[in-house]
């Protein structure tokens, strides 16, 4: 089993492109299917009653449904891949049911609070290292709009360097999962926040590395010191302080789907390998919908 799923991880990483976190989390959940069939079981024994034998143990242990749901679509490809690559004759994870999934529509922010948290960064926080205070509040607020003109990831906002960004035509090249690129346009008001910190700001701070945005010391923020600055943001603007990186990516999609841009070009700018990922902001928009509804209808009114 061991030397099957090594194989599998390595098609992963080379022939997939496949992130190493993803690579990481397959590794993870192929193991302890392994150690729950315990030593020397060969794949020609395993039938899909074991396969859903261990599943439902998984269940009793209290995991949640969304767990489960990967684990089931990482059976399917590990037995898959072995089937077309390592002589597995039958495919005993083909049709092993996926546990149902809570349709949970994803949170966004109002326009009016984005405008109160962009205004938050505009002011900025109060750092304590008052010769680098200009630059990190400069560096901060800089983030914070891009962030919202991209629709980008964190991991994509803070893996940027100095090299993937076109400030005079307006864009950064973004490399997404599955190290994919694409080109994230961002507006001039973005522009002037990005252009500030660069040539101003950015030199004080020792860069150590080519990364875009740094820390204090010159290496590359992390995502999580970039989510405790947006909760802090988010506190001083008065907005939910459940606020993530993630939330500004999808008040971004929803606001751009408001305004009128077809799923296709959205699916684009965010990324999205998978139509039907970005078809879920055709659900958190009712009064848009509503609207277009009234307009085009030849009843509407």
């Amino acid at each position: 089993m061991r030397s099957h799923i090594e194989a599998f991880l390595q098609a992963q990483r080379i022939d997939r492109g496949a992130a190493d976190k993803t690579v990481e989390a397959y590794a993870r959940d192929l193991r302890q299917f392994a150690a729950h069939l315990g030593e020397g079981r060969p794949l020609e024994s395993l039938d899909r009653q074991e396969l859903e034998a261990f599943i439902a143990s998984l269940q009793k242990q209290g995991q949640k449904a969304t767990s489960l749901a990967r684990k089931v679509s990482v059976l399917r490809q590990f037995f898959k891949f072995c089937c077309l690559e390592r002589g597995l004759r039958l495919n005993p994870a083909e049709q092993l049911p996926t546990p149902s999934l809570p349709r949970r529509l994803p949170k966004n922010l109002s326009l009016e609070q984005v405008t109160l948290l962009l205004a938050a960064a505009d002011a900025g926080l109060d750092y304590r290292e008052e010769k680098l205070k200009a630059a990190l509040q400069a560096r901060d607020s800089a983030m914070v709009y891009l962030l919202y003109a991209t629709g980008m990831r964190v991991s994509e906002l803070v893996g940027l360097t100095t090299f993937q960004l076109d400030l005079q035509m307006g864009y950064a090249r973004v490399t997404g999962k599955g190290d994919k690129e694409r080109i994230a346009p961002f507006a001039p008001v973005a522009g002037e926040r990005l252009y500030r910190y660069l040539h101003e700001y950015r030199a004080l701070l020792r860069p150590a590395t080519d990364h875009l945005f740094l820390n204090h010391r010159g290496m590359a923020l992390t995502r999580q010191a970039f989510w405790k600055i947006l909760k802090d943001f988010a506190l001083a603007a008065g907005v939910p302080t459940t606020l993530s990186p993630h939330t500004l990516r999808h008040s971004f999609a929803t606001h751009l789907l408001q305004a009128g841009m077809n799923l296709r070009s959205l699916q684009t700018l965010l990324g999205h390998a998978d139509l039907s990922t970005t078809q879920i902001y055709a659900h958190v928009t009712p009064e848009h919908l509503k609207s277009a509804h009234k307009k085009f209808h030849p009843r509407g009114e």
